[in-house]
């Protein structure tokens, strides 16, 4: 797969010009599809996207729907009759021009594989009870012809016409059997896969085998040699086709193993254990494989894998999808392109190369027969593009070559419905976009029978409404502790504190910050920073040395005045919780010896004391508590026994400190008697 371009590439215009090298955010924005992925994200009705990034129309199809039937898996086609086997109830319907018809029910869950015999007999491989029937194309008289032993899904049919046999594709032990005119099975090749999932071959016996669970593509020559193709990636091998020497595989990723989402009850009626069809999408490759056996993969898709792959007449490849109902065109030069879109989900059987070219599908069963000119009118329609925001929309531009008209509509909701606006009249040349403000736009493109209409890029301007940024959780604390260094208690001191904010952004503006603050008391507010200093940072550090101890109230403002002109600017605000500034230290007062006890008062303007120490003679410091034991004050007594020292002139050394840190000391020389 080539490289694709960013699906919705959001290019953004201002009508400020910036003269610095990075713009944070403008004000114009616009959506730009102009890739393969941009448009393939889109609806397509009879419209083709191809991978050089352009929309075409694309093929015409006829839709038959098969009433009340989920699923139409596999079909084949005789003298411009179609057969199709389908599930949940195992019938195979045929399609006359307008007439459809129950042909046969097998009474089984699926009919997993349609082929001819070489009687004219339609021979029908059902699963989960592996069984094989014979099927009157005419009448739909039906027989049950064989049941090859150990097989429980029969996956694949292919009738040999060189050795006048019919071959088998079995599940979950992987064999391969081919089974005689009167119903014998022969087992052929055991292979170490649990899966035979897809059969084909040439007019001159050689068969050719795609396994589940190893990916492999096995050969079988008429003399019985069993070789393998190639080892693809991934873990199945869902469809493969082999025309004029060359192989196209259908190689897949998937979670879940093949086969298990059916199981047979105990009674003659099967049951499905689960959908019929895989509920989640795998990932999925297209491969070529020449006559040299040079393999190249031409496709690889992460959002979808392959259901069925068959050569067209016209040497291209066209792979079925199983996520989105979508078939694709793969070119021998690897280009490729969404050839139909389909209302179904899946796209399970191709019929391109016969007299009729039809396809059926699953998630609601339908025949659809290919008509051989282009569709007319064939439409293109965006997926719904978010702006996040309720948006002004400008203008609706574009780029290509021949007849077309665009429209628009628009709406607040993600999935479009009744609440959007109508489309808007028809566009043949860029316009003002006349679709009402809202959160999500649509643009449909209209393009006529004609190979020249080519529709190479679309362009939406719009102008969001501006939101407001949120601030909260206004905090001021400390500097943290140097790297390597310890925290300590009580903090060393600083006139330093660490400022904090959240801003809330929803539409992403460069926002500008004012702070200012006022002691809780008062309602004056002080700015903390001069208006010629822009503050972008949603963090700062005040300096409060120059102001009284206290408690003080920040208030700290976010305006994205920086991306918008002033009409349009918005601004927010929030206030922090009380916050302690204490930049002076407490006093010792009081301070003296009485009766061989140290006595004093430790007072601070705000408190609470922290911590008191003791020193006599220079010797180590030891923490003393206060009288009443706990520090929970601004003014703390304390009364402490000198112990056991000898009695002289003594030096008495006290320091204290309060809960920001800040140190008081204070000595004494006294004489202490025996």
């Amino acid at each position: 797969m080539t490289n694709a371009k960013t699906i919705v590439r959001i290019a953004l215009a201002s009508v400020v010009i910036a003269t610095s090298a990075t713009v944070a955010a403008l004000s114009t924005q616009s959506f730009v599809l102009d890739s393969a992925d941009a448009f393939f994200e889109g609806e397509l009705d009879g419209a083709a996207v191809h991978s050089d990034g352009s929309v075409r129309a694309g093929a015409a199809t006829e839709r038959t729907t098969l009433e009340n039937v989920p699923l139409a898996y596999s079909m084949a086609q005789r003298a411009g009759a179609i057969f199709i086997g389908t599930g949940t109830d195992g019938a195979i319907y045929r399609v006359d021009g307008k007439k459809t018809k129950v042909l046969a029910s097998t009474g089984e869950l699926l009919v997993s594989s349609l082929a001819f015999g070489r009687d004219g007999a339609l021979y029908a491989g059902t699963l989960p009870n592996g069984r094989i029937y014979r099927i009157d194309p005419k009448s739909g008289k039906t027989k049950r012809f064989s049941a090859p032993a150990g097989a429980k899904h029969i996956w694949a049919l292919r009738y040999d016409k060189r050795r006048g046999r019919l071959v088998a594709g079995t599940g979950p032990e992987g064999k391969l059997f081919e089974i005689d005119d009167i119903g014998r099975a022969k087992m052929l090749f055991d292979s170490e896969a649990s899966h035979i999932m897809a059969l084909s071959g040439d007019d001159k016996g050689t068969l050719y085998a795609g396994t589940s669970d190893q990916a492999l593509v096995l050969r079988l020559t008429p003399n019985g040699k069993v070789e393998v193709v190639h080892d693809f990636p991934g873990n199945e091998v869902t469809a493969i086709d082999f025309h004029d020497g060359n192989l196209a595989v259908a190689s897949n990723t998937f979670k879940t193993a093949p086969g298990s989402q059916f199981k047979a009850r105990s009674g003659k009626a099967p049951t499905p254990a689960g959908p019929v069809t895989r509920p989640r999408p795998g990932s999925g490759q297209v491969w070529r494989v020449d006559a040299e056996g040079r393999a190249e993969m031409l496709v690889g898709r992460k959002d979808t894998h392959f259901t069925a792959i068959q050569w067209g007449p016209d040497g291209s490849i066209y792979a079925g999808g199983g996520h989105e109902g979508r078939i694709l065109r793969v070119e021998p030069d690897a280009s490729y392109s969404i050839w139909v879109d389909v209302e179904e989900r899946q796209v399970l059987a191709l019929n391109l190369r016969a007299e009729n070219p039809s396809f059926v599908t699953g998630d609601g069963a339908s025949l659809y027969r290919v008509k051989p000119s282009k569709r007319r009118d064939a439409v293109w329609t965006s997926k719904a593009l978010d702006a996040r925001f309720a948006s002004k929309w400008g203008r609706l531009t574009w780029r290509g070559r021949g007849r077309f008209v665009l429209q628009t509509r628009s709406g607040n909701t993600k999935e479009p419905g009744d609440t959007w606006s109508g489309w808007s009249k028809n566009l043949k040349q860029p316009a003002v976009i006349s679709s009402p403000p809202g959160r999500f736009i649509q643009v449909r493109a209209k393009l006529p029978n004609d190979a020249s209409a080519v529709l190479h890029a679309v362009q939406v301007f719009y102008l969001p409404q501006n939101q407001r940024a949120r601030v909260s959780n206004v905090q001021g604390t400390r500097p943290p502790p140097k790297r390597g260094e310890k925290p300590r208690q009580p903090p060393t001191p600083t006139t330093l504190l660490s400022l904090s904010w959240k801003a809330q952004n929803p539409d992403g503006d460069p926002l500008r910050y004012r702070i200012a603050y006022r002691e809780e008391r008062q309602s004056i507010w002080r700015d903390m920073l001069a208006e010629d200093s822009v503050l972008m940072d949603a963090k700062y550090t005040w300096d409060t040395g120059s102001i009284p101890d206290g408690y003080y109230i920040v208030r700290v403002e976010a305006s994205d005045e920086e991306s918008n002109p002033e009409q349009r600017s918005l601004r927010s605000s929030a206030m922090s919780e009380p916050i302690l500034v204490d930049n002076h230290p407490p006093r010792l007062e009081a301070l003296k010896v009485r009766k061989r006890r140290v006595l004093g008062r430790v007072v601070d303007a705000l408190g609470p004391i922290a911590r008191i120490q003791m020193s006599i003679d220079a010797g180590p410091w030891r923490d003393v508590f206060p009288v009443d034991s706990v520090f929970d004050g601004a003014d703390e007594r304390f009364d402490v026994p000198l112990g056991a020292i000898s009695g002289g002139s003594r030096i008495i050394a006290v320091r204290a400190l309060d809960a920001s840190g800040n140190q008081a000391n204070r000595e004494i020389t006294v004489k202490i008697g025996k």
